[in-house]
Order: structure tokens, then sequence, then C-alpha cells
């Protein structure tokens, strides 16, 4: 007799978007040319212009906000109006790779995980892909969040519903490192976080900024928000980080 075969999880994807344009309709289009169809995508739009996306996939659901809310609070408001068992984060101005939703969902069938983070490669604006970042898979090593952002992000990151609600989100008060902070609180939960390196997200560079605040500010926000969960050598490699990236601000680099 044929083992049941387990129910698919639904599946959400969660795209802020703020004032991209031509980059948006890239970042959409990776999702709808996915291997594996998600059950929904939701765009945020908290631009100071409405997105003017015409003519619209039947998934795809547009939220309009308040323009410039910040990307913690969008991926709040995403992951609180989503459907699906699982919310899969896109950034507007990066990319996946075809099999990215397929590879993420393999992961959590086999691994029992609370989240997966896919690799990260890097594209330069001349059109150069290398490796980046691949979250690690050892529980001492993840620890690296709590002085350093060793690959978990708002391109990167698909995590079940339930737990996302159940640590609140996005922290909306952090001016930046607002994905370290979230995986920080994961681990400190229980949680389990799985590197799936199969499912490939590219962080795309650009002209123009992209949706992050001052990483000066949002170091030290971190730190005084999490100086007590942290081993005495992760509060001497926080610091140190916060201090080089003073002297740079400083120096105007």
């Amino acid at each position: 007799m044929n083992a049941l075969k387990l129910a698919v999880p639904s599946l959400t994807v969660v795209i802020p978007t703020c004032d991209r344009g031509e980059l948006l309709k890239r970042s959409l289009d990776c999702v709808l040319n996915q291997s594996l169809a998600p059950t929904e995508i939701i765009l945020v739009d908290n631009g100071r212009e409405d997105a003017h996306l015409g003519g619209l996939d039947n998934r795809v659901r547009v939220i309009r906000t308040a323009p410039r809310i910040g990307p913690g609070r969008a991926r709040n408001m995403g992951g609180q109006a989503a459907s699906g068992e699982l919310v899969a984060f896109l950034d507007d101005d990066d990319l996946w790779q075809a099999d990215y939703l397929q590879c993420v969902l393999d992961c959590f069938e086999q691994a029992g995980a609370d989240a997966v983070l896919g690799q990260l490669l890097r594209l330069s604006e001349g059109g150069e892909v290398k490796p980046y970042k691949v979250f690690p898979s050892s529980a001492d090593e993840q620890r690296r969040v709590f002085y350093s952002n060793p690959g978990f992000g708002g391109q990167n990151l698909t995590i079940r519903r339930e737990v996302f609600l159940a640590v609140g989100g996005f922290d909306e008060k952090m001016p930046a490192s607002e994905d370290r902070d979230l995986a920080a609180r994961l681990l400190l939960a229980g949680k389990r976080l799985v590197a799936q390196p199969k499912a490939i997200a590219v962080l795309c560079d650009h002209a123009g900024d992209r949706a992050r605040h001052s990483l000066l500010k949002g170091n030290w926000a971190f730190i005084k928000k999490h100086w007590r969960n942290m081993r005495v050598n992760e509060l001497y490699m926080a610091l140190n980080v916060l201090a080089k990236r003073y002297v740079l601000l400083m120096l105007g680099r």
C-alpha cells in the first residue's frame, strides 16, 4: 500500500516595495516564473508614488500604505496579511533563481525547520555574479548574528507564519539590523534555522539607495537590545565592529 503523500504547505511571498519601478517588475517576474508556484504574492507598496503595476497575475495582492514606513514594518504587514503557512520574503531589488521556492520547500519537509535561509550571491552593476553568504548550519556559528550578519536577510528568509507572528516579526523601531535582530530572537527562542545552499537568492547592486538605514545606528541599537544575551567574546566583537564603522563614518567612507 502506498504511503499517503503529505499536503504541500501553502506559501505566501511578501515583497515590500518603495519607488523601485523596473527593479520591482524584475523581482516580481522572478517569483511568477518559479518552478513551484506560490499560493499568493503580497506587494506592500509604501512608495511616495503608487507602483502602477497593471494587469497583475491573479495571485498578486497589493497593500498600499503610507509612504516610507520602513522595510521592517512593510514586511510585518505582509506577514500579518499572509494566508500561507510559510512566508517567503524578497526585497524589491533582488532576485531568486527559478527553483528557489522548490528548494526551500524541500528543506522544510526534510529538516523540520522553523525558518530556511537560502544562499546569497551578489550581482554587481557590471553583471558579475559572485558567492556572498551562506547562513551557518551549526548552532555556535549561527550565533555570529550577535556581532555580524552571516547571511540572514529580507531576500533569503522563508519562515513558518505562526513562528514569525509568535516572535513579533521584525522590530519596526530598529534603524537597521532588523534582520539580525529577528535572527537573534529566533535563536533565543530555540527555533530551528536551517541553511539551504541549493536555494539561490541574488542580492543585486544598482544605482540609487538600497532599502537600508544607518548601519552604525542599527549596530548600536542591536547592542543595546541584546548585550545581556551575548557571550563576552560576542560583545567584544560587536563593539569592535561598531568602533570600526564609526571610524569609517568619521573618515567619510
